[in-house]
């Protein structure tokens, strides 16, 4: 392989880019954040407390966001018993608590999962080195009752709980370590949550920190706060993703943003954008993480990817060898939909290379797609965007939103394109077979 076909024009080579990172860790709160109980907490504590101290309605005027599950009964208890809870009590209580709440979370009338969340944790989940964990004054079991009944708790392995420690800072401190361990290295934690209480917490341990105004804390006193990242809601799932991952405020780009594509393929992203035929999934081919993300995405697909390069000169560069017949096809046809399988070089990385030895080339002929073929200086993988087996699209509004949330970057032109799927042409030992007939004829093609 030439040595434009292995290093980025601007001279950044593969191994800068792909120096160890730390994973992303997303350390969420769950009440007001995730999801509204509907108050099934505070009358289960209410019960547990009057059936375990004697004191009816025991938590009246009390503020229970931000705060941890043992602080909430520890306070309770000094300030109407004048005394500090025998651990014989505490246990009792949040034994009853905890029966409580299995109780009034499956029949609370109010509980819901707040606006674009689920939407918002699946397109997470979906990112390579992205970890969801939880970040919550609730105890571990208390907190999984509140996700059960939405089916959350499938996101989140690991978290720091009111069980682990007393304190908001503690059991954060708790959240990371686990992240760490999960990821069997270093993180970049950004604790997601509704109050104040939540800015302290990841401020003392250096971590970043996101709040939505979801919860029972006042915008404007989530904003004094001055928060890495705020959002009113996650209801624009698109944006809260890109925010989230540090995309910018959206994921969509139009195709004069090619330095933006650009550095997300130089970054090992993936990213949506026009051909000529379709919309297709672009990245480094060469990258072994990109292209089984791009398999995960079509739906396991195990077919060789067909690779998108500048020039002829440097899809021969790919090739063993160059039939005649292969120039002559070039020559009438790209750049244009034809794509030809050729006898690779063993120079080309194993996820380029098809059956036989093969490997399949095509000089786009949109703009775009020569534009970022030539300034990403690695061949780039294509397929369409979608499912294996699903429509392709050819116009914005047919890429399935949940590709477009698993992506990097979405690519938009404002026109139709062929929405015919590129021709594929063997081209080797003296023969030319069309093993799938596209945009161009086969007629075309044989003549």
């Amino acid at each position: 392989m030439t040595a434009s076909m292995t290093r980025p024009r601007n001279d950044i080579t593969r191994d800068t880019l792909s120096a160890p990172c730390p994973a992303r860790a997303f350390l969420f709160d769950v009440d007001g954040t995730l999801v509204d109980s509907g108050g099934a907490g505070v009358r289960a504590m209410r019960r547990a407390f009057t059936e375990v101290l004697g004191v009816a309605d025991p938590f009246r005027g009390d503020s229970f966001t931000g705060r941890t599950d043992p602080h909430i009964f520890r306070a309770a208890v000094q300030r109407h018993l004048g005394r500090a809870a025998t651990p014989a009590e505490e246990r009792e209580f949040f034994d009853r608590y905890l029966r409580h709440l299995s109780e009034e979370v499956p029949s609370s009338p109010r509980y819901r999962v707040l606006p674009g969340v689920v939407t918002v944790l699946e397109a997470l989940s979906a990112r390579p080195g992205c970890l969801l964990g939880l970040c919550t004054g609730n105890l571990e079991a208390g907190a999984r009752i509140k996700l059960a009944r939405a089916n959350l708790n499938r996101f989140f392995a690991f978290g720091g709980f009111g069980s682990d420690d007393l304190d908001r800072a503690a059991l954060t401190r708790v959240a990371i370590e686990r992240a760490r361990v999960a990821a069997a290295g270093p993180v970049d934690p950004l604790v997601i949550g509704d109050s104040p209480h939540e800015v302290t917490a990841a401020r003392r341990n250096g971590a970043r920190v996101a709040l939505v105004a979801t919860g029972w804390t006042p915008r404007e006193a989530l904003q004094a706060l001055d928060p890495d990242l705020f959002f009113e809601s996650f209801e624009d799932e698109e944006a809260t993703v890109a925010r989230l991952l540090g995309l910018g405020d959206s994921l969509r780009a139009g195709v004069s943003d090619l330095a933006r594509a650009v550095d997300v393929v130089r970054r090992g992203g993936v990213l949506v954008h026009p051909t000529s035929t379709l919309y297709g999934f672009g990245g480094d081919a060469t990258d072994p993480g990109v292209v089984a993300r791009v398999r995960r995405l079509k739906g396991g697909r195990d077919t060789p990817f067909l690779v998108l390069v500048p020039d002829a000169q440097t899809a021969w560069s790919l090739a063993a060898e160059v039939p005649e017949a292969a120039r002559r096809l070039a020559s009438r046809f790209w750049p244009g939909p034809v794509t030809l399988v050729l006898p690779a070089s063993d120079r080309v990385p194993r996820p380029l290379a098809g059956p036989g030895g093969t490997v399949a080339v095509r000089v786009d002929a949109h703009p775009f797609a020569q534009a970022l073929a030539a300034a990403a200086g690695v061949p780039l993988l294509s397929t369409s965007a979608n499912r294996s087996g699903g429509p392709a699209p050819c116009v914005p509004d047919e890429v399935a939103r949940d590709l477009v949330l698993a992506c990097d970057l979405f690519v938009e032109d404002p026109g139709t394109l062929e929405g015919r799927p590129s021709s594929v042409v063997r081209v080797r030992d003296g023969r030319v077979e069309v093993l799938r007939e596209g945009a161009i004829s086969r007629r075309d093609i044989e003549r």
